[in-house]
């Protein structure tokens, strides 16, 4: 790709001046990370693509305005975070269900669990209940609980970029994750009891 971009703050000014191959780059270098914090926020792909549509639209428009207090990345994922929240809350107004097809959650999220279990031959055979279980238990989260639980837990940012991303203070973001734990502790008790699910 042509173009000096040897500094972030040189790509975003060319890409202000709607140079193309600029703007190019910021959305190559998001859009993946953008669609799957989406994707795994909201548990559907169509909704996924539709904040990955959303988020760069308004980031081309309020890139003027941006002050490089934090990454580019950073501030790009706070924007998609909000739009993927935005339509968690239109979707707990509507009470619409979550078509099962697109709601499934990760391995990785499955072999975690699993480890909080212990050495249990049973895990193979509960694999499928657990991760329906574990599902229905993350979405039946509050949002702001959700998005950190997920943030986190699940796509392994540090509580200060999670604080960047949701403009929270850091201590928000961490009594935040707390209750999500204690939340999915509480409906998950008959696989895992009292034991952490995930190790702080």
């Amino acid at each position: 790709m042509n173009g000096d971009y040897s500094s972030e703050k040189k790509l975003v000014e060319k890409a202000i001046r709607g140079e193309k191959t600029a703007q190019a780059k910021i959305v190559s270098d998001n859009e993946r990370l953008v669609y799957n914090t989406a994707l795994k926020l909201l548990a559907n792909e169509t909704e996924a693509e539709c904040v990955l549509q959303e988020t760069f639209l308004k980031v081309f428009q309020a890139l003027p305005t941006f002050k490089g207090q934090s990454s580019l990345s950073t501030w790009i994922y706070r924007i998609a975070t909000n739009y993927a929240l935005m339509r968690l809350r239109a979707r707990k107004k509507e009470a619409a269900d979550l078509d099962e097809s697109q709601s499934d959650i990760s391995q990785d999220t499955i072999d975690t669990f699993n480890r909080a279990l212990g050495n249990n031959p049973l895990n193979t055979v509960i694999n499928n209940e657990l991760r329906e279980s574990m599902q229905q238990a993350i979405e039946e989260l509050p949002p702001k609980f959700r998005s950190v639980f997920i943030l986190k837990d699940i796509e392994g940012y540090s509580l200060k970029e999670i604080a960047e991303m949701l403009d929270m203070t850091l201590a928000a973001v961490k009594s935040n994750l707390h209750r999500a734990r204690l939340f999915l502790r509480d409906r998950l008790a008959n696989y895992v009891g009292s034991e952490p699910l995930i190790q702080p």
